[in-house]
């Protein structure tokens, strides 16, 4: 591969928030994540998922994500807004690179031979009456691309895919998000292999919201651009969300362990307080960007590697740890602190 035609850049001048389209990006990038995959946005429509990037094996799939406020998308809206004929504009554009051109919507498709399909082929699901509409409709759409050939429409054709989202969308962006906190919670259980893991899902989910952010803000000069630049600029790869989790996982206990030695070594109204700050806590972990936190960390190491030989008990080293440090770290409640010892002290 080499440059990519960029089609339009209008999403990137949009509101920054969230939305609905960056959500199911970020849920194909948590479900490759056990997989060499790049998710690029906003460049290849929507965004595209770069498998196996730089190798003999690499592949690309291309996603244009539609909502629904009500009822079923239908047939005559992908006519209506040209969706499947834009979508292989597009991949004529790439060079006809993509494997597969997908429409991923919050509804079914209506209509008897699709309403109760999750994912489908349009040439092998729609009758001969639906699909003569649809080639129809998108051979009139393409005839604005003066260089498009009516000989290529069958290659074109038999990549398109329409999939039913499994994020739920009402306009509420707080369902969504929601069931994205919960994929990644199970992202982060399968990739350490450990269900009772102490990393705050909302924390990393808050984290990489802010990378698709900072990545939909970086412009392209022109409308061609070489794929390796675009995907230094738009793209997040599977490696950087397992880094995202790996940092957060540092030096990480599960609660259940921090609460354990928690309730040996301080007294009932301390194992009260750091119950109730456990949370608090996880947010401040699990802030990447949070340098506060790691200061707070090395200052701990460094007060442990002072009074370790000190005294002849793990128990006893963690509750002066904690004491001497509550000066040197003043910007955090005494639970936190004597959180964050059991953490540096017990891992």
């Amino acid at each position: 591969m080499a440059d990519i035609k960029i089609r339009e850049q209008a999403g990137t001048d949009n509101g920054r928030k969230f939305d609905y389209q960056m959500a199911v990006a970020l849920d194909y990038l948590l479900t490759e994540i056990d997989n060499d995959a790049i998710v690029l946005i906003e460049t290849l429509e929507d965004f595209a998922v770069f498998h196996n990037y730089g190798t003999d094996f690499e592949k690309v799939d291309i996603y244009q994500v539609k909502t629904k406020n009500s009822g079923l998308y239908t047939k005559n809206l992908l006519c209506e807004d040209n969706v499947l004929g834009k979508i292989i504009l597009t991949d004529f554009y790439f060079n006809s690179q993509a494997n597969t051109l997908n429409i991923i919507c919050n509804t079914h498709l209506k209509g008897t031979s699709t309403e109760s399909l999750e994912c489908f082929n349009f040439d092998k699901t729609l009758t001969s009456l639906e699909l003569t509409k649809l080639k129809n409709n998108v051979l009139e759409y393409l005839k604005k691309e003066p260089y498009f050939k009516k000989k290529d429409m069958s290659e074109y054709l038999g990549k398109l895919i329409y999939i039913k989202s499994a994020l739920p969308f009402s306009g509420n962006q707080d369902r969504y998000s929601e069931t994205l906190v919960g994929k990644i919670n199970n992202a982060i259980s399968n990739y350490l292999d450990d269900e009772n893991h102490s990393i705050n899902p909302q924390a990393i989910c808050n984290t990489l919201k802010l990378l698709i952010d900072r990545q939909r803000r970086n412009r392209f000069a022109s409308d061609t651009i070489d794929i390796g630049k675009a995907i230094e600029l738009k793209g997040i790869n599977t490696s950087t969300v397992k880094s995202i989790i790996d940092h957060a996982a540092e030096l990480s206990l599960s609660k259940k362990e921090i609460l354990h030695h928690a309730s040996i070594i301080y007294s009932p109204k301390e194992f009260t307080r750091i119950k109730e700050e456990y949370a608090q806590f996880l947010s401040y972990k699990a802030n990447l960007s949070d340098k506060v936190f790691l200061e707070a960390k090395n200052i701990v190491e460094e007060e442990y590697r002072q009074v370790t030989l000190q005294f002849g008990s793990m128990d006893e080293v963690a509750r002066n740890v904690a004491l001497n440090c509550i000066d040197k770290i003043p910007y955090y409640t005494i639970a936190i602190i004597q959180i964050l010892t059991i953490l540096v002290i017990y891992s």
